[in-house]
């Protein structure tokens, strides 16, 4: 794994050794005095890139542009052998990446649009911090409940016992879903037939989503874990929360009756209740929810609510102002340009319309608007991850 770190600083470094830093401003490059300390950042120098995304260059864009700038005519040599040194670049280790960066500063004309695009390639790779973050979050159990290193008590007074907390170091995690060596298995809580998505309706938020049901269908658990809360409380009517290995948290509420205890522990599959109409509820309906330290995700950024299989092996999980931004690992992002349409992107990520819709909530009719970005999942990852729906 790239150190980050190291490489920024020693990228900082090296700036200052020449004894300049140089940033924009609406009249080109000005020089800002030297500092007696290296503050982790992105470094910029001036406004340039060999590409013009926010999102560093993938793979498979970086070979399809290379492709294309060679069947130009004249063809820009110089962006090409930049892009080419990228590319190789890519697969180099940490120290191999110091050394180029040092020879890059060593140029009579520093090419300040390749430094510029290495740093945006590193920034965007996982720290070792994050990394090690990441290994937490996997299947966990410990004398104090599951995930006890990320909430500490195991607390039954409620299901939103969390409060508003800081939750410092984890601005970006990876939650493993499943882990076929440990038996860690997922299972649709009912068939999946959505009668409301996640998001704002009626005038608040909805933090889960509504999947229909007969009154004494079975619920079944999503993933393993121990039965936090089992007992009615306000609007959930009566309701379970899980709390899984990995720190998620899922909430089955509307429950007609409960098939397990505080601190039972179950099986992906396992009934933990029979369907019902409880609570704030004006048909029978089973409430589902996906909570991540007491802060709702929308589940369909870990299940397909089309065919109840699951996207992803593992969710990447991102700090945001208001709350968590979830997607699964391996997804893409595609910057909308001006004159591009579904179609068109769909057709060039080799991904169905339908799937570019579903991941960003999309009518396949809707029109796009200039910078909008947009989740891309490949069909691979999705194909490979299957279960039975009852």
């Amino acid at each position: 794994m790239l150190d980050r770190q190291a490489i920024i600083t020693r990228s900082v470094l090296r700036c200052l050794i020449f004894g300049v830093l140089y940033v924009a401003n609406s009249a080109g490059f000005s020089a800002i005095a030297q500092s007696s300390e290296v503050v982790p950042a992105l470094v910029v120098y001036g406004e340039s890139k060999l590409v013009e995304d926010e999102e560093a260059l993938t793979d498979e864009r970086l070979s399809v542009l290379l492709d294309s700038l060679c069947t130009l005519d004249p063809a820009p040599h110089s962006l090409i052998r930049d892009l080419r040194l990228f590319q190789r670049m890519r697969s180099m280790g940490s120290d191999q990446m110091v050394l180029l960066i040092d020879s890059l500063f060593e140029l009579d004309t520093v090419p300040y649009a390749l430094v510029n695009e290495i740093n945006l390639y590193v920034d965007q790779l996982p720290t070792q911090a994050e990394v090690d973050q990441s290994r937490l979050l996997a299947w966990t159990h410990g004398p104090d409940g599951p995930a006890a290193e990320l909430y500490g008590t195991w607390d039954v007074s409620g299901p939103n016992c969390y409060g508003t907390l800081p939750f410092t170091g984890d601005s970006t995690v990876q939650l493993k879903l499943i882990d076929a060596s440990l038996s860690c298995g997922y299972h649709v809580p009912v068939p999946p037939i959505v009668t409301s998505r996640f998001g704002y309706r009626e005038g608040r938020n909805h933090n889960g989503i509504d999947l229909d049901l007969e009154v004494w269908d079975s619920v079944r658990s999503t993933f393993p874990g121990i039965v936090r809360f089992a007992a009615a409380f306000g609007g959930f009517g009566r309701l379970v929360v899980v709390r899984h290995y990995n720190g998620l948290e899922t909430f089955y509420a509307h429950l007609h009756r409960f098939k397990v205890e505080v601190g039972q522990e179950v099986e992906a599959g396992d009934v933990i209740g029979l369907g019902g109409s409880s609570g704030h509820s004006s048909g029978s309906h089973l409430h589902f929810e996906a909570r991540y330290k007491g802060i709702p995700i929308d589940p369909a950024r870990l299940i397909d609510l089309t065919t109840g299989n699951l996207l992803c092996d593992t969710l990447v999980i991102k700090r945001q102002r208001s709350g968590y931004a979830a997607y699964p690992k391996g997804t893409r992002f595609h910057t909308v340009v001006k004159g591009e349409h579904l179609v068109a992107i769909a057709a060039n990520y080799g991904v169905p319309v339908p799937a570019v819709c579903y991941l960003n909530g999309l009518p396949e009719r809707a029109r796009l608007r200039v910078g909008q970005r947009l989740m891309i999942l490949p069909t691979a990852s999705v194909e490979q991850f299957v279960h039975v729906v009852d």
